[in-house]
């Protein structure tokens, strides 16, 4: 009972009135009661009371500049894409946009627009504001961590277009650093591109100067060849032979012919029998020379056969070179057109915007979430409190 409580009697006509005084527990419980009212000020509402002061009074104004953009590319579709969809197989490098996801948050890329454009002064304007601006002397550790505050990037996982808001205590500071951005990442495409067209002609060319080498070494072999045994053609100089043979074949055989008649009509004692056969015996022995001069031997030791038989083989190189170095003069070709069919390049579709109002920082919403975490924690120290006081 909160209240001291007192009950009157009459008797003879007077009147009397007994109190009975609030018992000790009934203190404590008010004691208690006043404790957490307390706790509920300092916990509760003195932090959020100075959040508010804080928010409303010194906080800067944040502006804010919105792009977004897409890495394309004019490559084809590649038909594996579609069945990787439904048995998880294809292509494991990483998609563009994750790529440029990581590279906006890199040391990197701060780095060389802090260099640009010294973001550092940009995050530090105006003075007064401990807590949204940058600092003084800080680390580029520091710098990251706070570019990761100021730098919000989202990507849509099934269109890969990539969203950006950066923020800045000017809205041009904000556009600058936004549109800084979107130069390197336009950057950072075109050296992808170029790295993955070098990697695509790179093995081709390999292939073009194996062949052009095997070809340039089969003429040399060709042309010593031609040198040391003094033949153009091994295979026209059999044909020519081989002609030579025939038409002696063929006289030999009108001197034959013409013998015989003779002899068919004449007594054996006409003179010109001994003629047509010493002729007979000149074409004779001339068809064997020519016929050994086939199988002669030259100065190191092979003959017209073995020697025409190396030059073809030759010629067989020299065709399967010719035509493997036409093949990779084609290949090569191919992979260059390939490679300028994978070019890509950022399509920025909302260039970096100029705000006009001040949207950040979010007084009322940073207010809400403080004091409902303050009131969180106050709850738990009072579940606490009174789960260690039900316990003794």
């Amino acid at each position: 009972m909160s209240e001291a409580q007192s009950v009157s009697f009459s008797k003879n006509g007077d009147t009397a009135e007994v109190s009975r005084l609030v018992p000790p527990r009934q203190k404590r419980l008010k004691l208690r009661h006043l404790l957490l009212a307390l706790s509920f000020v300092l916990f509760v509402g003195l932090p959020t009371l100075l959040a508010a002061v804080y928010l409303f009074t010194e906080a800067t104004d944040q502006f804010h500049s919105r792009t977004a953009f897409a890495v394309r590319s004019e490559e084809a579709p590649n038909p594996l894409d579609v069945i990787g969809a439904f048995t998880q197989t294809g292509s494991t490098a990483a998609p563009d946009s994750e790529v440029l996801h990581d590279y906006i948050h890199s040391q990197t890329l701060v780095q060389e627009i802090d260099d640009e454009l010294d973001v550092r002064a940009m995050f530090n304007l105006p003075d007064g504001d401990p807590y949204f601006t940058f600092g003084e002397d800080r680390t580029i550790e520091d710098l990251i961590a706070y570019w990761e505050r100021m730098v919000s990037v989202a990507i849509d996982s099934n269109t890969g277009v990539i969203e950006i808001e950066v923020r800045a205590f000017t809205a041009e500071d904000a556009r600058s650093i936004a549109q800084s951005i979107i130069d390197r990442s336009a950057e950072l495409v075109e050296d992808l591109s170029r790295v993955a067209r070098e990697d695509a002609m790179r093995f081709t060319l390999q292939d073009v100067l194996k062949s052009e080498e095997r070809l340039k070494e089969m003429r040399r072999q060709i042309r010593e060849f031609r040198t040391r045994y003094q033949i153009i053609d091994p295979e026209a100089n059999v044909e020519i032979q081989t002609g030579i043979v025939s038409a002696l074949q063929s006289s030999l055989a009108e001197s034959l012919i013409e013998l015989e008649t003779i002899r068919s009509y004449s007594d054996g004692e006409d003179p010109r029998i001994p003629n047509i056969e010493r002729r007979i015996e000149a074409i004779r022995n001339q068809i064997a020379n020519e016929r050994g001069a086939v199988s002669s031997q030259s100065e190191d030791g092979r003959s017209l056969s073995e020697i025409i038989g190396q030059y073809e083989e030759l010629l067989v190189d020299l065709e399967f070179s010719q035509n493997a170095y036409t093949a990779a003069l084609a290949s090569e070709e191919q992979a260059r057109i390939e490679a300028n069919r994978r070019s890509r390049y950022l399509a920025v579709h909302i260039p970096p915007t100029l705000a006009e109002q001040s949207l950040y920082p979010q007084r009322l919403v940073l207010l809400f979430v403080l004091l409902i975490c303050a009131f969180a924690f106050w709850a738990v120290l009072v579940l606490i409190y009174y789960n260690v006081r039900d316990r003794r």
